[in-house]
């Protein structure tokens, strides 16, 4: 009698450990191992976009383009033309929805961000982001001692620097700047203005290379903040997808409103350009005009923070159409194995069948279509545009400066 039950209790206990093991099979393989297959992560898309337009960038007559760093300047009008027209853009090539937007503590980066998303919202049955993140660790890079001076003043030696060193410090991925002394009166206010959103005034920077940018901000935001959030976003996605096989590889989109030289250490982090001569080569070429929003997708090749990969987004749309390399604008031609970053206007976003690239073709806005400064200007200046934006004066300006990203 003994051993008979002794019997039943190793079987109900071998079925019962069977049954264990199989729900964890079925059911926690859906989540990527620590040893998982770089395809088993969502692919992600980001969506960079440099601010409009300042009044210390030099678009406007009678503005200078100037070292502007973390001087918190203003939007000029061109400025709040420009971030208009992108949010407009966004509007009309980018239907899969904005999962995060993230900018800077900078005005004329939340301000560009926030017509960006107007822009957006306008859009038949859009849903608005479900994060809104505003990191100090994407402000622009710190010019140190530079900072509001001209900056042509500066390299032509009237301050006594030489100008292929100031060629450098505006360029190379590793050239730093002259520092900031603790005792200067800037330095002083730049302190009692951060340090609150820094964590401390030990992270407001004195002055810093592209290098640090991408070390010390913006490799933590990527992976404590920005991949985070979007891998959330691509679990909520492939839950609400009843055909699992279409949303396997489904992850989220990010909107990153930001800065010139915060988007190149954005970039050169991911494409891992200081193990890869050429990219960095390119990088440090790379000119991001304001108000045009670019393309760059990554995937995570590792559960590890750090570990990731890029893709080129137009390869998902150029089989069998006549896009050509030729047709990309010249500062992202060439760039497919270092630096996959299209501009959007590039891509026929909304879907990958015949149908929609057709309509997409047909589009002034297509991958046909070269993004020139002229052709972009045109594409700025439709008629909506020309209704958002008329009789902006410099007193809206200031106004629209204070307004929050709703």
């Amino acid at each position: 009698m003994v051993g008979r039950m002794d019997l039943r209790v190793f079987v109900l206990l071998v079925v019962l450990l069977g049954g264990c093991h199989g729900w964890s099979h079925n059911h926690f393989d859906a989540t990527p191992s620590h040893k998982s297959p770089s395809n088993q992560f969502p692919i992600h898309t980001l969506i960079l976009c440099r601010h409009g337009d300042s009044i210390w960038n030099g678009g406007e007559p009678g503005c200078q383009e100037t070292f502007t760093g973390w001087s918190d300047v203003p939007l000029s009008q061109k400025g709040i033309k420009e971030a208009k027209a992108t949010g407009e853009q966004l509007s009309a090539l980018y239907s899969l929805g904005i999962d995060v937007c993230c900018t800077s503590i900078l005005s004329r980066a939340q301000l560009t961000a926030h017509y960006c998303l107007w822009g957006f919202a306008e859009k038949p049955n859009h849903e608005q982001p479900r994060q809104y993140v505003t990191d100090y660790r994407l402000n622009e890079r710190h010019y140190g001692a530079l900072q509001g001076f001209v900056k042509q003043d500066v390299e032509n030696g009237i301050y006594g620097h030489d100008p292929k060193q100031v060629r450098d410090w505006r360029r190379a991925w590793y050239a730093i700047p002259p520092l900031l002394q603790d005792e200067d009166p800037q330095r002083i206010q730049e302190i009692q203005k951060f340090q609150h959103f820094c964590d401390g005034p030990e992270n407001v920077p004195r002055g810093e290379s592209l290098a640090m940018v991408a070390t010390d901000r913006i490799q933590p935001f990527l992976d404590e903040r920005l991949t985070p959030l979007l891998n959330q976003a691509a679990l909520r996605k492939q839950q609400l997808c009843v055909d699992s096989s279409s949303s396997e590889h489904a992850g989220g989109t990010g909107l990153v409103v930001a800065h010139a030289n915060s988007l190149r250490a954005l970039i050169g982090i991911l494409c891992r350009v200081e193990e890869n001569p050429s990219a960095l080569q390119k990088l440090e070429a790379m000119k991001i005009p304001t108000g045009v929003p670019l393309v760059l997708k990554y995937q995570q090749t590792d559960d590890q923070p750090g570990k990731y990969r890029v893709l080129d987004a137009l390869a998902d749309y150029t089989d069998g159409l006549a896009t050509t390399i030729n047709e990309i604008p010249t500062s992202f031609q060439n760039n497919d194995a270092d630096l996959p970053v299209r501009p959007l206007s590039c891509l026929p976003f909304g879907g990958g069948t015949p149908t929609v690239l057709a309509t997409a073709a047909a589009s002034p806005l297509s991958p046909t279509y070269p993004l020139t400064t002229k052709n972009y200007k045109e594409s700025a200046d439709s008629k909506k545009t020309k209704a958002l934006t008329a009789g902006v004066d410099q007193k809206k300006v200031l106004e629209d400066q204070s307004m929050p990203v709703q």
